[in-house]
């Protein structure tokens, strides 16, 4: 089985548990519900984030992605009826100035060796975030040892990618490979872990905010 399925036991986990944090901080943000909140998903891959926010009551016209592969962005407009998919580059993003409530980026950074290229992309996702919205990250800190492509993105990192704006920084997952080797004998276990032993966790979730 496809370890990134969410039909895998350990992918399942993790997927629950940024959902967790996730589900916080919307409700925290706006408790009175998400339907009439626009996001964009920079680097939108085949929607599986933005079917997710569904499940928190985003409605499909209020969502718009961005994905530089054009098959992957083609699977997310099917998936996602209604949203405004687009097939380009994240740092030249087609929207206008202040379009969005929030602006949410995952594992897209890491995939992004290139300094500047990152900086555009921080760039183009500050300038479409309305002023009383708020950029959300999810991504990894450390360095793949098997994955030569990726480069980890630390705190520091990110605080000076979006400076002035500032930073609120929640370290979460579980390291994929122990929850690969635990969750699918033990979800009770690798919970436990996860929760007792922080400096397991391997992602980190940011609120950015002007």
């Amino acid at each position: 089985m496809n370890i990134y399925s969410p039909l895998h036991p350990a992918a399942f986990f993790m997927i629950q548990r940024r959902q967790r944090e996730i589900r916080r901080i919307l409700a925290t943000a706006y408790p009175d519900g998400v339907e009439n909140v626009r996001l964009l998903e920079t680097g939108c891959g085949n929607g599986q984030w933005l079917a997710e926010f569904q499940t928190f009551g985003f409605m499909p016209d209020k969502l718009a992605g961005i994905e530089l592969d054009g098959k992957r962005a083609d699977f997310a407009k099917l998936r996602i009826l209604g949203a405004d998919i687009r097939h380009g580059n994240a740092a030249e993003l087609p929207w206008k100035e202040e379009s969005f409530d929030i602006v949410f980026q995952s594992t897209v950074f890491t995939s992004v060796k290139d300094p500047e290229t990152r900086k555009k992309i921080a760039s183009e996702m500050k300038r479409v975030c309305r002023k009383d919205g708020f950029i959300l990250w999810y991504d990894f800190v450390y360095d793949s040892p098997k994955n030569p492509d990726v480069s980890g993105v630390g705190k520091k990192e990110v605080s000076s990618l979006f400076a002035p704006w500032k930073c609120e920084f929640k370290k979460v997952t579980f390291a994929p490979p122990l929850t690969r080797a635990i969750a699918p004998y033990s979800v009770l276990t690798a919970d436990i872990l996860e929760t007792l032993l922080p400096f397991l966790r391997t992602h980190i979730i940011a609120v950015i905010r002007q």
